[in-house]
């Protein structure tokens, strides 16, 4: 059965689909304080995707940059990510992203949570979460460790708000050597997962807006609408939005009960914040 097939310039004929050819960027971010497993899981991943096709492919080490610890001061959310208090290399990274079309978070498992420093990697790109941005990017989770492996990519899953989660690799990587078997599932799950990846960076079509993220806008927007004052940022962007963050179609029936919900969950937390 053929995969990959070379057809006209433009074009390679890859899972039952013609695809684009473009090179495309992908950036791995490394949550370790050291080259380790995550690294080697993650060199695979990028011989697999390179099988495939044409991918321009760029770590960044979290160990290695200048991105300072989050304060916590809630700047960013109120005003805007530009405000942040911290001067480093954040603003390049972001750039880094907006440019590529695939991003890998790899964080080793350290007491059932993500690394220290993916941690802050998350907490630093938090505001995107109240207003996202990464539409363009789709996003691959790759966890290695022991028993907390699930709930480490449970915790990388809310990063960088709009990117498509595409597939999560939770691998099972300690001090123990792994069995055969093991070893050839990883395998097989890994070249899965990159073809599922590249897939998802290749192809143009446009999938139905799922339901929980029309809920996400409604809820934000409705909680921005009120607070002007409190969060001017949000205000700022979703006063011009009206149906999703982006103009789009979205399913009315979803749509009626993205509202719904946006409703209660307000109207909940009005009984415990004044909304300005």
């Amino acid at each position: 059965m053929k995969t990959l097939l070379e057809t006209e310039d433009e074009y390679i004929f890859f899972n039952g689909k013609f695809l684009r050819r473009d090179l495309m960027k992908v950036i791995a971010i490394m949550g370790s304080p050291r080259r380790g497993n995550g690294y080697k899981i993650v060199q695979d991943i990028e011989e697999q995707l390179k099988f495939i096709g044409d991918i321009d492919f760029k770590y960044i080490f979290l160990s290695d940059i200048d991105l300072k610890m989050c304060k916590g001061c809630f700047i960013c959310f109120s005003k805007g990510e530009d405000f942040c208090p911290l001067k480093d290399e954040k603003a390049n990274i972001e750039k880094e992203i907006i440019l590529s079309d695939g991003i890998i978070l790899c964080s080793p498992g350290y007491a059932w949570n993500v690394s220290g420093l993916m941690k802050n990697f998350i907490d630093r790109f938090a505001y995107s979460l109240h207003r996202p941005k990464f539409f363009k990017q789709s996003l691959m989770l790759v966890a290695n460790g022991g028993a907390g492996v699930n709930k480490t990519i449970k915790a990388l899953s809310l990063t960088l708000g709009g990117s498509k989660k595409v597939c999560e690799l939770p691998i099972t990587a300690t001090p123990y050597i792994s069995t055969k078997d093991y070893s050839e599932k990883v395998a097989r799950n890994i070249k899965r997962s990159a073809k599922k990846f590249y897939n998802s960076m290749a192809n143009d079509s446009h999938k139905s807006i799922e339901l929980g993220s029309v809920i996400w806008f409604r809820l934000f927007k409705k909680m921005a609408s009120i607070s002007k004052e409190t969060i001017p940022a949000d205000y700022e962007y979703y006063k011009e939005k009206k149906k999703y963050f982006f103009e789009t179609n979205i399913n009315p029936v979803k749509s009626i009960i993205a509202d719904l919900i946006a409703c209660i969950a307000v109207w909940s937390l009005s009984k415990k914040i004044t909304f300005k």
